[in-house]
């Protein structure tokens, strides 16, 4: 946010950061976790999510909230930059609430707690974003496979349309991390290139978020005991981690990327600080940082708390990593191969030529 702008208004504050307490606590209901960022329905109260098939009050979502600001408690806007609307009151800024930008409130979902009539009791299964299940269904004759972690900020293998079957390869942005190339050549070249450095970098969208406490979604680099490259590109696996603290829990990831560094049935997910590996350029051209990235090279940051070095757009990611997946060190997986989720599409435009007659996610 810029804090001065030419007009009659000069203001100097000093901004405390908000409470992480939420309204709902005052009716009886808890906050909804940090990863949780689905609103199922709005009132006079507030917006609302679910967890654990129990509503729960989301904490107020409003421009600069992760900057220490607080939310403005009407929806005048004196200001808007990069980061979003601004008001002023009580002479300091405060972050309109995205509230503000809705028209209409999400419609109610039907009951998703039990609830005991005179007569009857009634249990219904609660869905998430994406219309994940809280407690979605195991993988039955799935592969046994193994993870890692990594963010190099390079420019993907799949991003190379001589390297996927797929229409169109693995978007590729700019140094910001935003601004997409239509279409990615030769001639933009990767950043980790070791003989001509490029100016294609990795995207920041590239990287995991919850849907609900048991189901993410993300991005790999893969590698197999079978099949190739080409065959690999794009696909996507739904992973069903078997060890750690997040065993049970699963995540669909899409193929965006391959290597010579990685063994058979691999899985090298991408988040934000989980350490640059093999490709030191990337984030040191990306982002001035040093040839190890954020913390170590293999392996990254060390703590939650670690992620407020990373670019304000990477963070999110880096934090996934200490919430959802409980900073597990490389869990293993079965896995199955399942059509790509719209969600993941959608942001690496890539979709494989043979999607449509891949399995079906159970949900």
């Amino acid at each position: 946010m810029k804090l001065s702008f030419t007009s009659c208004i000069a203001l100097v504050a000093a901004v405390a950061k908000v409470s992480a307490d939420c309204f709902s606590t005052k009716l009886g209901y808890p906050c909804c976790s940090d990863w949780n960022k689905q609103v199922q329905y709005t009132d006079d109260d507030g917006q609302w999510g679910i967890e654990n098939g129990n509503w729960c009050g989301m904490p107020p979502q409003c421009t600069g909230i992760d900057q220490g600001y607080s939310c403005c408690n009407s929806c005048k806007v004196e200001y808007t930059d990069n980061d979003g609307d601004w008001g002023i009151e009580n002479g300091n800024w405060c972050g309109i609430k995205s509230s503000c930008k809705s028209s209409q409130p999400p419609s109610p979902p039907q009951p998703r707690t039990t609830r005991t009539t005179t007569t009857t009791t009634v249990k219904v299964e609660p869905t998430s974003q994406g219309g994940a299940p809280i407690n979605p269904p195991k993988i039955t004759n799935g592969q046994n496979g193994v993870t890692t972690r990594y963010w190099d900020c390079c420019v993907a293998s799949c991003a190379w349309d001589t390297n996927t079957l797929a229409q169109h390869p693995v978007n590729v942005c700019a140094k910001d991390g935003k601004t997409r190339f239509t279409p990615f050549d030769w001639r933009v070249g990767n950043v980790c290139d070791p003989m001509k450095q490029g100016t294609g970098f990795m995207c920041n969208d590239n990287q995991p978020w919850a849907l609900n406490e048991n189901v993410a979604y993300g991005f790999v680099a893969a590698g197999f005991n079978y099949g190739n490259q080409k065959q690999w590109c794009c696909t996507c696996q739904r992973l069903q981690f078997t060890s750690g603290p997040i065993a049970g829990k699963q995540m669909v990831v899409q193929i965006t990327n391959t290597g010579g560094d990685l063994g058979s049935n691999h899985f090298d997910i991408q988040m934000p600080g989980g350490g640059v590996g093999y490709f030191t350029k990337g984030c040191s051209a990306q982002w001035g940082v040093g040839q190890n990235g954020w913390g170590e090279r293999y392996g990254g940051v060390r703590s939650a708390s670690d992620c407020s070095q990373l670019p304000a757009d990477l963070q999110p990611g880096c934090k996934w990593r200490f919430d959802w997946f409980k900073n597990a060190d490389n869990p293993n997986v079965i896995y199955e191969r399942v059509q790509c989720p719209k969600e993941l599409t959608d942001i690496t435009g890539c979709i494989p030529p043979d999607d449509g007659s891949v399995k079906k996610l159970p949900w």
